[in-house]
This record gives structure tokens, C-alpha cells and sequence, in this order.
């Protein structure tokens, strides 16, 4: 097994279970309260999925800046948020990844990590996208996050 996939991943692990849940709570709508044309717009912005992300994120930086995480990337990689690979003007991969580990302006890259609600029926589409920026970019890792809670996990197992 490799020893770098193994520490990526539980550094991710660790950055979930360390997250704050009154900074995530704020993205529980009760959506049988909200006209429908309100809920669709909602699922649009993907505001469930943003402030748990967010949440990760900060979680994942102090991890990262407490020097953790050194053992697993090196100095000069970094973590981005909802980097546009289209600037890079590469062929079918107008994309938009939730995070990227990577040194910028190179071709050193190390994972994409993806949320989605485990409710969401975008989950084929992530998964696309983080095959995608293997074959294209040769990214060493794909991480996908799924966020739910029993029944949705289970039927996006199913999926």
C-alpha cells in the first residue's frame, strides 16, 4: 500500500473529524419549509455542500500549518480552492474541482478533492471530473468526500 496515500488520506480524515459542526450547521435547510423554485435555486448554489468544504478547508490548513502534513507533500505544493483549470487552456477540461493540492504553474500535481452531498444526483459528474484530471493532468490522487447521513449514503452507494 502506499505510504503517501495512506497519510493524504488520513489527513483528510483527521481535518473532517476536527471540524467545528456550528460552522457546518448553518447549511441544514429545511427545504419542506421553501417553495420548490426556491429549494431548486438553493441546489444550485450548492450551499449545503460550501460551508462544510469551507469548514474542511480551514481544518485542513491548520493541520497543513502546524506542519503535519509536510511528511506527505512537498514544501512548494499547495491547496486551492475551486481552481478554474480553463485558464490553463487544456482540452476539454473547462472544470472546476473543490480543491486542488498542486504546485501552480506546473505540472506537479498531487490530489483533487471533491465534496457532494451524498442527496445529490451529481455524483457521476464528480467522478468524471476527478478521471478526468488523472488522465489529463496525471494528478497522483482523486479524493471524492461524500457528506450524508444513513439513507443517503446508502442510495448513493447504490448509484
Amino acid at each position: 500500500m502506499d505510504i503517501r496515500k495512506n497519510m493524504i488520506i488520513s489527513a483528510i480524515k483527521l481535518s473532517l473529524e476536527n471540524m467545528n459542526r456550528k460552522f457546518t450547521d448553518l447549511s441544514k435547510l429545511r427545504f419542506d419549509e421553501i417553495g420548490q423554485k426556491l429549494k431548486e435555486k438553493l441546489q444550485e448554489q450548492k450551499i449545503q455542500e460550501r460551508p462544510f468544504a469551507y469548514e474542511f478547508y480551514h481544518q485542513f490548513r491548520k493541520f497543513w500549518d502546524s506542519g503535519s502534513i509536510m511528511g506527505i507533500v512537498s514544501e512548494d505544493i499547495v491547496i486551492q480552492a475551486e481552481i478554474n483549470k480553463g485558464y490553463q487552456q487544456i482540452p476539454n477540461l473547462n472544470k472546476m474541482p473543490d480543491f486542488l493540492l498542486h504546485k501552480p504553474s506546473t505540472n506537479k500535481n498531487f490530489a483533487v478533492i471533491e465534496f457532494k452531498l451524498a442527496s445529490n444526483s451529481g455524483l457521476e459528474s464528480d467522478f468524471k471530473k476527478l478521471v478526468a484530471f488523472k488522465q489529463k493532468l496525471d494528478y497522483t490522487y482523486l479524493i471524492e468526500v461524500v457528506i450524508g447521513q444513513g439513507n443517503s449514503l446508502k442510495t448513493a452507494k447504490n448509484v
